[in-house]
């Protein structure tokens, strides 16, 4: 569905990803794996197109997409979910939804619908339909954002980092929950995640990013092999 080839970006005269090579397959959650500064969100920010291919390619279903733009990207069916400023603070939780699915075809019915299925997927944010964004706890606007991700019924989601700065109790919630995504609804996921038990639960693949290029690639269930890597990685890197 989504495959990277030799791709190059990053800001300005910096260079981060250096020839980049990932595929993700249909119906697949693949983890994006590594530390800080690797480059895991330049990667997501790439592929969705608010950071410029130097060179390489992206391509979606077989679409060339490199240099396209995110809303021609959000029109092929791909959605981002950041890591910060994801929501609507100031507007209930029903008007976030809403204004996800802007693009929506369809009548009042098709749209009472779709916030159906995000309310059985997450029954929190149909318990504090009327409230406003910006009272909510962090496990329930990272829920919110990507329930607004889903408004349009999108084929992908490119998610960064969904638990950052969440209890332990709300992360493992959060990716119940995306599993119940990828299984009720179909959607595939590249998910960039620093809670590696967690990301290798819900994913099928994994990739580890150091330094803009990828290290390691093959299955969750390798997960020995993973956590050494990432060891390794954490041992070579020189203390602050």
């Amino acid at each position: 569905m989504l495959e990277v080839r030799e791709l190059r970006s990053g800001y300005g005269t910096f260079e981060v990803l250096k020839r980049v090579d990932l595929r993700v397959a249909q119906g697949q959650v693949v983890a994006l794996l590594g530390h800080n500064g690797a480059g895991k969100s330049t990667l997501l920010k790439t592929v969705f197109g608010l950071l410029p291919v130097r060179s390489g390619s992206v391509a979606f279903e077989g679409i060339d997409t490199s240099r396209s733009r995110p809303f021609e990207k959000g029109a092929l069916g791909i959605r981002l979910v950041p890591q910060e400023a994801n929501v609507f603070p100031n507007l209930t939780l029903d008007d976030n939804l809403k204004l996800g699915a802007l693009k929506l075809r369809g009548d009042r019915a098709v749209l009472a619908a779709r916030i159906g299925e995000i309310h059985e997927i997450f029954p929190i944010l149909r318990a504090r339909r009327r409230e406003r964004a910006r009272v909510l706890s962090g496990g329930e606007r990272q829920m919110l954002a990507i329930s607004i991700a889903l408004m349009t019924q999108p084929r992908m989601l490119l998610l960064d980092e969904p638990s950052a700065g969440l209890a332990p109790k709300l992360v493992q919630r959060l990716f119940d929950m995306i599993q119940q995504i990828q299984s009720r609804l179909g959607v595939t996921m590249l998910l960039v995640e620093q809670n590696v038990n967690e990301a290798l639960r819900v994913a099928q693949e994994v990739y580890i990013l150091e330094e803009g290029q990828i290290v390691y690639h093959g299955p969750s269930s390798d997960k020995d092999r993973i956590v050494r890597k990432l060891w390794r990685l954490t041992k070579e890197r020189p203390l602050a």
